[in-house]
């Protein structure tokens, strides 16, 4: 014989049987339906964008709408239809007044270029569209200005750069050695010589003298002027033709 007292006990000391405690609740489809558009109608306050806020309450009146006469579906659909459109209105006319502040108070390009969002935010709507667009290319001027000024100063600062560089340069022994090359370069050996003798510092100079002298050196042969040659020829010891070239000479002017 099954006894039923300890069930019974239980009920009426408010217990549910175990069974029951593990029962899930089943609803229907429509108060499903009817439960996520009263989520979503209620947390509209805790969005902060406008245009979430109205994407909200829209999703929550096609919800509504779809339940007909379910519960109070109808009363709440036409809520979220009305508290949608208040909410773009008043946040289409906001956010464009905040565009306008950012427009007017703008100094740098990134603050030009939150400017522009915000008044894209509204471009598509009646009422802003124009205005809207017309603001985006005013901003879009400002920021091409403020590029061309940076550029400016930046081609500024690397002209400053490079004459200080010229300056520094010219007060080292590089200077003089780059005007005794070219010197060189052209044939004026004479003045080439004394560039570098300036920019004895460098250890180059003094092959490179010693090639100028040995180039003078041929000149005066050329002259005919023996002596002299050898005197420029000495001075070109560094030079291994030149100094073959005096041994030559030596010898010529000793048979003469």
């Amino acid at each position: 014989m099954i006894n039923h007292g300890g069930c019974e006990s239980a009920l009426q000391h408010g217990r549910v049987p175990v069974a029951e405690e593990l029962f899930k609740e089943k609803i229907s489809k429509e108060e499903k339906i009817y439960r996520e558009a009263v989520k979503l109608q209620e947390a509209v306050p805790c969005v902060l964008r406008f245009e979430q806020k109205v994407s909200a309450l829209k999703g929550a009146a096609r919800k509504f709408k779809a339940l007909g006469d379910y519960k109070d579906a109808n009363v709440r659909m036409k809520a979220c239809r009305k508290k949608a459109a208040l909410i773009s209105e008043e946040g289409a006319q906001a956010v464009y007044e905040d565009a306008l502040r950012r427009q007017e108070e703008a100094k740098t390009k990134s603050e030009y270029v939150d400017a522009i969002a915000e008044f894209r935010r509204v471009v598509r709507r009646d009422g802003y569209r124009e205005c809207a667009k017309r603001n985006i290319q005013l901003c879009k001027r400002k920021i091409q200005r403020l590029e061309k000024v940076a550029a400016w100063r930046r081609r500024m600062t690397l002209l400053a750069v490079l004459a200080g560089c010229v300056v520094l340069f010219v007060q080292t022994p590089g200077y003089p050695f780059a005007k005794g090359w070219i010197h060189q370069q052209k044939g004026n050996y004479r003045a080439a010589i004394a560039n570098y003798k300036e920019a004895g510092a460098i250890s180059w100079t003094k092959d490179l003298k010693s090639s100028c002298y040995y180039k003078l050196a041929l000149e005066k042969l050329d002259e005919g002027k023996k002596e002299q040659a050898v005197k420029l020829l000495k001075k070109a010891k560094k030079n291994k033709a030149a100094r073959k070239k005096l041994k030559e000479l030596e010898k010529e002017l000793a048979k003469e």
